[in-house]
């Protein structure tokens, strides 16, 4: 018997081969790989965590870290996440893929593929794919634990 561990979640699979759906996030068969007791996962290929669903998807990874929290949201065209606040956490978005507006506080700007923004403790934000394409983007989080205040529905 093996195991498999999806990609997207992180979910634990026994059998002999992975399932067609991870019964955790659905993702496909194709995010499956064959897990190792005890190994840590030190890379993550590009594109591994990028998904293209009608709605938005956040997807934890490396989720071992002491003081970080590192995620990849996943946002189609038109989408736009709520303002909200981490009121004990700082946060840095990096532009995958996509054209995003973030608002920052009072601040609002564009942000595409290379750029940085940064989201400071207590300070709420949001952010919406303005672009023509799925955007995607890393969130790295810290310290641990990750409270969200929802400020709007």
């Amino acid at each position: 018997m093996k195991k498999w561990r999806c990609t997207m979640c992180g979910y634990i699979h026994e059998g002999t081969e992975p399932p067609k759906l991870c019964p955790n996030c659905g993702a496909a068969r194709e995010k499956f790989v064959e897990y190792t007791e005890g190994a840590d996962i030190i890379n993550l290929p590009h594109g591994q965590k990028a998904s293209y669903g009608a709605q938005p998807e956040v997807n934890p990874f490396f989720g071992d870290f002491a003081s970080l929290a590192a995620f990849i949201y996943n946002l189609p065209v038109g989408k736009r996440i709520p303002l909200h606040k981490h009121p004990t956490t700082d946060e840095l978005f990096y532009i995958i893929k996509g054209r995003f507006r973030f608002r920052v506080g009072e601040r609002t700007l564009v942000a595409v593929p290379g750029d940085v923004v940064q989201g400071k403790m207590d300070i709420p934000h949001t952010f919406e794919n303005i672009g023509d394409e799925p955007g995607v983007f890393l969130s790295v989080k810290g310290p641990k634990p990750v409270k969200t205040e929802m400020l709007e529905d």
